[in-house]
């Protein structure tokens, strides 16, 4: 599998995924939550499994430990689960809510 490339890091799904960065503000909802960006004064909003993934953003979880605790809790394939999470993590990253360590 080749990695996801972000313009400041690269992700391989044995790398730790950094963790999201302090100050965004988050506010759960039905199991769905909503996150706020004072830096930038973007919203975002999370489904229940994108709220998920960014609860293991902790800078300790690797990508496929994240993917693994997916499939088994929503009964998909491995594969799948693991590129769901590979996307999510990018888009956080694309949208600087995780701490990439450039700040």
């Amino acid at each position: 599998m080749k990695p996801l490339t972000h313009r400041r890091w690269t992700m391989q799904d044995t790398i730790v995924v950094p963790p999201r960065r302090k100050g965004v503000r988050e506010h759960e909802l039905d199991g769905e939550a909503l996150l706020f960006d004072p830096r930038t004064r973007k919203t975002y909003l999370l489904n229940k499994t994108a709220f998920a993934v960014w609860r293991h953003c902790d800078g300790q979880a690797t990508a496929r430990q994240i993917a693994n605790e997916q499939s088994e809790d929503y009964e998909v394939q491995f594969e799948a689960a693991l590129d769901h999470v590979e996307q999510l993590v990018t888009l956080f990253a694309d949208s600087e809510l995780l701490d990439l360590g450039n700040d």
